[in-house]
C-alpha cells in the first residue's frame, strides 16, 4: 500500500525504541494493510520492527493487558487461566467521534475528569485517524480493589471505571438556553442540530423526575378524552372534564397507562416530565475496546485508512491538535505513552468513586431489570426458529463479518428461548457452515464451554437493538413492523411467541365452540327425527 513510507519510519531508531518499550510483557499483533498476522505474538528486539516491516507490515497493534508469558495465550484458555497468566492491565480509553472537533473535546473532557481525581500518571495520543485514545498506567493503581487482586478484575474494573467518567463529565457541560457550553467551548442546539442530524432526537431527552424512566418527547400525554358521538383526544390537559366541541357533551378524562414506572393517577406530564439535553448522543467513549485480548494500535504505528501515525500528544496539546504533526515526515517524540514510572495508588479515589457509582446505578434501576427478567423466566419449553426476530434470522443465514460477536449473540439468545446445549451446539456447527470464512471449531467448543461451565448463573440477554457494535455493525438488522415494539430481540420473540400462544388458544376455542354447536345441531335434527317418527 505504501511500504516504501513505512519502511523508512520503522528504521528510525527513536520511534523502534518507542514501540518496543510499550511493546514489553504485551501480547502484540501486526497487521498487514487488511490482514492481522499470527497470534499471539511479541516484541523483544528493535530488529523484529524492522524485520516485520520489510514483511509489509503497515502497523503494529498490542493489548491492554500484560501477561506474563504472552506466547502461552490462546482461544482454548478459561477464564481462570487468563487470571493468573494476566500480570496487570492499563486503563485505555478509546474516544472515536465523527465530528474531529468533539472527538479533541471529548478527550479534553476525560482527561480533565480523570485529574479532578487527582492522577497525575495521563498519556494521550491521536489514534491515526479520528479520535484518541486516553491512558492510565497499571503502576498507577492499587494492588487490590475490594479485597480482590486488581490484575484479576479486568474488564471489570476498567468498564466499571470507564461508565463513571462518561457521566462525570457531564460536571463540564452547562446548558444556557439555545447554548451548550462544554467547559467554555460554546455552541447552539441549533448548530449540533445541523452537525448530527442523525442524532437529532437524541440531543435532548425527556424523562420522569420520579423514576428516571425515558420518555419519547411526542409522547407525553397520559389521558384520552372520548366522547360518545365518536370525538376522541389523548391531552396533557390536567382538567378532568372536557366539552367536546363536536356536540358540547361532557366528557370524562380516562387515565391511560403510564408512560413510566409510576402509577399513571400520580403523573403530572406538565410538573413530573423534565426535558434535558443529552450529551452523550455526541460524546462518544467506545467501552468496548475493554474486553480481554482486545488490542489498541500501538503508538508511533500508522493508520492504513488515513497513513497518518499514532503519535502521543501532550495533554495541553489535545484541544488544538492538527493532524499534520502525524504525518510521518513531520512525527516527532514530544511525550510518552503509557509511561511506567507512576506513583502508587494515586487511582483511589477514582476507584472508589466509580464502584460507588456503579452500585447506585445499579439499584437504581434495579426495578426495571426485576420486571425484564419476569418477562424472560416466563419461557418454559424451546420456542421455534420461525418466531426469531429478523436480525437473528440473518445471522443464521451465515455471515462475513462479526462472528465471534454472532456467536455471543446467539449462544444467549437461544439459551434465553429455551434451547437446550445439545440443540444449540447442533444449529452453531450449521451456521458456521454457511459463512463466508468458517469460525475455528475450538473457539465455538470454548464459547460453550464457559456457558456449561457458569450453568447455574442466569444467562443475560443478546444485547439491545441499540448497541451500534452488534446488529447494525454486523450488518443484520432489517427490522419489521414489530420490532418497533421492542428493544431486545428476544423481546420480540417472547411477544411473539404469547401472540402465537394467544391466537392458538382463541382457534381453539372457536374449534371448540364450532364442535359444541355442530354437537347441538345433531342433537336437535335427532331431537326432530324421533318426534316425526313418534307423530307417525
Amino acid at each position: 500500500m505504501f511500504i516504501s513510507t513505512t519502511l523508512k519510519f520503522y528504521k528510525r531508531e527513536d520511534i523502534q525504541n518507542e514501540i518496543l518499550r510499550v511493546a514489553e510483557d504485551r501480547e502484540v499483533a501486526v497487521r498487514y494493510n487488511d490482514r492481522f498476522g499470527k497470534r499471539p505474538d511479541t516484541l523483544n528486539y528493535n530488529s523484529d520492527i524492522l524485520a516485520h516491516a520489510k514483511r509489509g507490515t503497515t502497523s503494529f497493534h498490542c493489548s491492554e493487558e500484560r501477561w506474563y508469558n504472552p506466547l502461552q495465550l490462546g482461544t482454548n484458555l478459561k477464564p481462570i487461566d487468563l487470571d493468573e497468566l494476566r500480570k496487570g492491565w492499563d486503563l485505555v480509553l478509546d474516544i472515536d467521534c465523527p465530528n474531529w472537533d468533539f472527538s479533541k473535546l471529548t478527550a479534553h473532557l476525560v482527561v480533565k475528569a480523570l485529574q479532578a481525581h487527582n492522577i497525575v500518571s495521563i498519556s494521550a495520543k491521536f489514534s491515526g485517524n479520528k479520535g484518541f485514545h486516553i491512558a492510565v498506567p497499571f503502576e498507577a493503581f492499587p494492588d487490590k480493589i475490594g479485597g480482590k487482586d486488581t490484575k484479576k478484575l479486568f474488564p471489570e474494573a476498567p468498564m466499571r471505571i470507564a461508565k463513571y467518567l462518561l457521566d462525570y463529565i457531564r460536571k463540564f457541560i452547562e446548558v444556557k438556553g439555545d447554548i451548550i457550553s462544554f467547559d467554555g467551548y460554546e455552541i447552539s442546539l441549533s448548530k449540533l442540530h445541523e452537525l448530527f442530524p442523525d442524532k437529532k432526537e437524541e440531543l435532548v431527552q425527556t424523562s420522569c423526575k420520579n423514576c428516571k424512566v425515558r420518555i419519547k418527547a411526542d409522547k407525553v400525554h397520559i389521558a384520552s378524552f372520548d366522547c360518545v358521538c365518536g370525538y376522541s383526544i389523548k391531552s396533557t390537559e390536567e382538567k378532568n372534564y372536557l366539552v367536546c366541541p363536536k356536540c358540547s357533551k361532557i366528557i370524562e378524562k380516562k387515565i391511560l397507562k403510564s408512560l413510566c414506572n409510576c402509577s399513571p393517577s400520580k403523573v403530572n406530564p406538565k410538573k413530573d416530565y423534565i426535558s434535558q439535553f443529552n450529551p452523550f448522543a455526541i460524546i462518544e467513549l467506545d467501552t468496548l475496546l475493554i474486553s480481554s485480548r482486545h488490542l489498541f494500535r500501538m503508538p508511533f504505528s500508522f493508520h492504513e485508512k488515513s497513513q497518518l501515525v499514532s503519535v502521543p500528544i501532550p495533554l495541553s496539546d489535545i484541544l488544538t491538535f492538527n493532524k499534520e504533526s502525524a504525518k510521518p515526515d513531520n512525527v516527532k517524540i514530544l511525550s510518552k505513552f503509557l509511561d511506567k514510572d507512576a506513583p502508587k495508588n494515586q487511582t483511589d479515589t477514582l476507584v472508589l468513586q466509580a464502584y460507588d457509582f456503579n452500585v447506585e446505578v445499579e439499584e437504581e434501576h434495579n426495578f426495571k431489570k426485576e420486571r425484564e427478567q419476569k418477562e424472560y423466566d416466563e419461557i418454559s419449553e424451546a420456542i421455534s426458529e420461525e418466531l426469531f426476530p429478523p436480525c437473528i434470522k440473518n445471522i443464521l443465514k451465515g455471515i462475513e463479518d462479526g462472528k465471534k460477536r454472532a456467536i455471543f449473540v446467539l449462544s444467549n439468545f437461544l439459551l434465553n428461548v429455551g434451547w437446550n446445549m445439545a440443540e444449540i451446539r447442533t444449529r452453531l456447527d450449521e451456521w458456521n457452515k454457511l459463512n463466508v470464512e468458517e469460525l475455528r471449531q475450538v473457539y465455538i467448543n470454548g464459547q460453550l464451554r464457559y456457558k456449561e461451565l457458569n450453568k447455574n448463573k442466569k444467562v443475560p440477554p443478546p444485547p439491545n437493538c441499540d448497541n451500534k457494535a452488534y446488529y447494525k455493525d454486523m450488518r443484520v438488522c432489517t427490522p419489521d413492523e414489530f420490532c418497533r415494539r421492542v428493544k431486545n430481540p428476544l423481546m420480540y420473540t417472547i411477544f411473539k411467541s404469547k401472540d402465537a400462544a394467544k391466537n392458538k388458544k382463541v382457534v381453539k376455542s372457536k374449534n371448540a365452540k364450532a364442535k359444541k354447536d355442530s354437537k347441538k345441531q345433531i342433537k336437535v335434527a335427532s331431537d326432530t327425527k324421533k318426534n316425526i317418527s313418534q307423530d307417525k
